[in-house]
């Protein structure tokens, strides 16, 4: 039997590339190799492509094989991956590979990939879009509001202006302050005062290098934290719904390093409410897949 010529690609552009190299390194290690031929890409922070050597996927960072790529692997164009793979599994996170950059690339090159397609990656890699779409169908979502870059520049002009409009959605501290298009929490905090609001502003503002974006104020919810997972069954298309898990954060966020880091953050799965109660979650986890036409296997973020 022809084994599929499977591309693991991972690594990438966006601050999130060490996390996408461990899953990268994961998918790698467990695709079955009776069934796979596994072709590693790795993409580096200024868009080099390369196919990786086996002996760099069990390094522990980046950092440990990343100056060794130009002499050490094989350096390919986007041209070329159409002739070395059957179908892509997309191990990349964030900007420019979960927000429909990549995934549109992929279709101009007709290489069939894993994942969400180009126009429901783009509406849920925006929260200002994804939560405006999601309003629209009677999905809760938190009160909030949108500073653009130059109001957070000219902060000390704008406070007051802000602040009517925090007032306007009855938004008060503690609030949630995030970068509009960024991913695993990146630029994500609680702020309980005047006297860090503004830094956390600026860091949301400023945490993909390079690129100021918008940031979104919002309101902190009290709840229990959850996510789910959907898978879909290739053969019926159906959607398989699998437990939420209650996750328990150390702190008042569910940050970075706490998503990443072993040992962090609990986590309870099934979680720990009532049968009704997790059905509920599923349920209009459910209808966020299908409002935000996501594919193959989503994960749905919220609070109960």
């Amino acid at each position: 039997m022809k084994k599929l010529r499977v591309g693991v690609l991972m690594g990438g552009k966006s601050e999130e590339r060490e996390v996408s190299f461990n899953s990268g390194r994961t998918v790698c290690e467990h695709l079955d190799t009776a069934y796979y031929e596994i072709i590693p890409f790795f993409q580096t922070r200024y868009g080099a492509l390369y196919v990786l050597p086996w002996r760099f996927i069990n390094r522990g960072k980046i950092a440990d094989f990343e100056h060794r790529l130009d002499k050490e692997a094989q350096r390919v164009s986007w041209s070329e991956m159409k002739s070395l793979v059957d179908f892509i599994y997309i191990a990349m996170h964030g900007r420019f590979a979960e927000d429909g950059t990549l995934q549109g690339m992929l279709e101009l090159l007709n290489i069939p990939y894993l994942g969400t397609k180009v126009f429901g990656s783009a509406m849920c890699m925006d929260k200002v879009v994804a939560n405006s779409i999601l309003k629209t169908h009677n999905i809760t979502v938190p009160r909030g509001v949108v500073v653009s870059p130059f109001e957070i520049e000219s902060f000390p002009k704008y406070a007051e202006i802000i602040q009517q409009r925090l007032d306007r959605h009855k938004i008060k501290f503690p609030v949630i302050v995030k970068p509009h298009n960024e991913g695993s929490s990146l630029g994500v905090a609680a702020v309980f005062n005047e006297q860090d609001f503004y830094p956390a502003l600026v860091i949301a503002m400023t945490i993909q290098t390079g690129i100021k974006q918008s940031v979104i104020i919002e309101e902190k919810i009290e709840g229990m934290e959850f996510s789910c997972v959907i898978l879909t069954d290739y053969k019926t298309g159906e959607s398989i719904l699998l437990p939420p898990t209650e996750i328990v954060p150390e702190s008042h966020v569910y940050d970075y390093e706490q998503k990443y880091m072993p040992g962090r953050a609990s986590e309870f799965t099934p979680p720990r409410c009532s049968p009704q109660e997790m059905k509920k979650i599923q349920h209009c986890c459910l209808r966020v897949k299908e409002i935000l036409q996501m594919n193959n296997f989503v994960r749905i973020d919220g609070f109960l």
